[in-house]
């Protein structure tokens, strides 16, 4: 049976059906009611749908306006942050690519002088702020810049003269700068928040490789001694009390030289400073107070063990048979640093006695005096490095004891009748008396502690050291026998 027989037959069956006047009005009745109800069923549908889209559409226009809130807060402190990041380089590099009117800038946290890299503006086309991206080929920029000074600009509206930020801002010298700016760095990192330390970490670590590359590297740097640069930086720094900082610079620059020694050896390095400082030490009087300056530094070199064992390799002499070789090294031309007359019996420019026969007694004694407790400190000076060195390490024990033993028997030919006769021949082929007695009292104050009466330490000595001969290098090292004839030294 049909759908349409089912529904027919449900309405006649149905007692309600008595009250339309014939079947046909009823099942019209019934068809006009179903009509109605779907109608109903569909406006209700409808009526939910748009109800729904329309709390969606609302919904959506508010998670835009959130969006569009967060992104402009996120949008604000990133530019916050890039303006902060801009302003701790340019404070600890003194550099800028900012050359707007300084009346538009806000002076919070800006240097008053800063170094404006006009070509690096120019290449980066309109961009005026340093960030990490940046700040590598803007610090190389300005290392390279012959004439700092001469791209110097105002960063505030203040105008007034400020001769330390230009001399700061504009140092031409690199090694100089280069420490500085570590300075600034290591200032930088006790004050900035914590989101912006690892970028002043960062900043700091670019003073140290920048200085490594200077080292290594020196042609690039055109008119500009960088080894000599190192050399006044230590001196300013034993001068001025602040040597610690300095070392401790110097200390991350060694490192850094010792993990990359493809360009150049560390020896490489060192060695020019240390000639630069042997031909300052050689023409330094007794008691010229800059001497012990320099002194200071040398002591500073035997106790860091890598630029001790370099310096140690650097003093060996050319030929060590030849007893004036000696003196021509480095040390050696802070052993002939003496109060006796440079040539003996020649009396004129004498730095100490200007006038003998025309002074007072009381005006010698002063003098004597003087030259006694200069003489102290120097002898004492020297103690220390010759200890330090022979503390440091066996392989600077073993190069210094070497050459102190190589040093004593190059020049035993100074003990013959001949050479007090004939001066002319002795001065060229040994070491002058000067050397020796500051070397005599050196050596005497390191047998100190076995000269005391009942000192256990003489028990140390090994009383068959005399009858060793003809030793290997490696039996010398290990037996610490260091002289190169037929009696051993030490």
């Amino acid at each position: 049976m049909t759908d349409q027989g089912n529904n027919n037959q449900n309405i006649s069956q149905n007692p309600f059906a008595a009250l339309f006047s014939s079947l046909a009005d009823a099942k019209q009745f019934a068809s006009g009611q179903k009509q109605r109800r779907q109608a109903e069923q569909q406006y209700s549908g409808e009526s939910h749908s748009e109800s729904d889209n329309s709390v969606s559409d609302s919904i959506d226009d508010n998670d835009d306006s959130v969006a569009e809130i967060s992104r402009s807060f996120r949008s604000q402190q990133e530019l916050c942050e890039q303006l902060n990041v801009n302003h701790m380089i340019q404070r600890i590099f003194l550099i800028t690519l900012d050359n707007s009117d300084p009346s538009l800038r806000s002076g919070n946290g800006i240097p008053p002088r800063c170094v404006y890299l006009d070509e690096m503006a120019a290449d980066l086309d309109g961009q005026d702020w340093l960030n990490m991206d940046t700040i590598e080929q803007a610090l190389f920029s300005r290392l390279l810049l012959p004439e700092p000074g001469n791209h110097l600009i105002y960063m505030t509206s203040c105008s007034v003269v400020n001769l330390s930020a230009d001399r700061d801002a504009g140092e031409k010298r690199a090694i100089p700068y280069l420490y500085a700016c570590y300075r600034r760095a290591k200032e930088e990192i006790t004050k900035v928040p914590e989101k912006l330390l690892s970028y002043a970490v960062h900043c700091k670590n670019l003073s140290v490789s920048n200085a490594r590359t200077v080292l290594l590297t020196p042609e690039i740097y055109i008119s500009q001694n960088v080894y000599e640069q190192l050399v006044d930086l230590l001196l300013e720094a034993v001068r001025g009390a602040q040597f610690e900082e300095v070392v401790e610079f110097l200390e991350e620059v060694i490192a850094s030289l010792l993990a990359d020694q493809e360009v150049r050896s560390f020896r490489e390095v060192m060695v020019p400073v240390f000639d630069i400082f042997q031909g300052r030490v050689k023409d330094l009087d007794l008691c010229q107070l800059l001497l012990y300056s320099y002194l200071e530094i040398l002591l500073y070199f035997s106790r860091q063990k890598d630029i001790s064992k370099v310096l140690m390799e650097h003093i060996q002499p050319k030929d060590p048979n030849s007893g004036i070789q000696y003196k021509k090294t480095l040390l050696g031309a802070i052993l002939n640093i003496s109060c006796l007359l440079k040539t003996p019996g020649v009396v004129e420019n004498h730095g100490f006695f200007l006038n003998p026969s025309r002074s007072s007694p009381q005006e010698m004694k002063v003098q004597e005096s003087n030259i006694h407790q200069f003489m102290g400190q120097f002898h004492d000076k020297l103690y220390q490095i010759l200890k330090n060195l022979l503390q440091q390490s066996s392989e600077t024990r073993h190069l210094l004891l070497s050459w102190l033993g190589g040093c004593l028997q190059a020049n035993m030919g100074r003990a013959k009748i001949w050479a007090n006769q004939m001066p002319e021949i002795f001065f060229q082929m040994f070491a002058s008396d000067a050397f020796f007695l500051n070397l005599g009292a050196a050596l005497l104050k390191l047998c100190q502690p076995f000269s005391r009466p009942y000192s256990p330490k003489l028990l140390t000595f090994n009383p068959t050291y005399c009858l060793l001969k003809e030793l290997s290098e490696e039996e010398r090292r290990n037996r610490n026998v260091h002289a190169r004839g037929d009696w051993p030294v030490w």
